[in-house]
């Protein structure tokens, strides 16, 4: 399988890049159920023996309800470790209290300045 072609995917609206430690992917941009397809082939491509790859979602700006699902069922059944969600995403895990991630860190990047940072759920 070439993972090339699904770690470095991009379009105008989200990117996918390996992460530079560990095995995984960082996501960001807006991510919505057609991006989902492209993010779980490539953390299919990092799949790993001694654990589910990381996800790394801190430059997460949009996310839609379908991929919110999407994202829960990958952890609950060990195919995603979310491990860093942005500012934003952690905000509305917060107020919504679903779907519960983690343990993550929260990135608090250049777009999230005015987000307080809080302990993940």
């Amino acid at each position: 399988m070439d993972i090339g072609a699904f770690l470095e995917h991009h379009d105008e609206s989200m990117r996918i890049t390996p992460l530079t430690a560990g095995s995984g992917v960082r996501v960001d941009g807006e991510l919505d159920y057609r991006g989902m397809v492209a993010v779980m082939a490539a953390l299919t491509a990092v799949r790993r023996d001694d654990g589910p790859p990381c996800l790394d979602l801190g430059g997460i700006s949009f996310i839609d309800v379908e991929s919110l699902r999407t994202l829960e069922s990958a952890q609950r059944n060990g195919r995603a470790q979310i491990v860093s969600v942005s500012g934003w995403l952690h905000r509305v895990l917060v107020r919504t209290g679903w779907p519960k991630f983690g343990p993550y860190t929260v990135d608090m990047g250049a777009n999230d300045a005015h987000v307080e940072e809080s302990m993940a759920p």
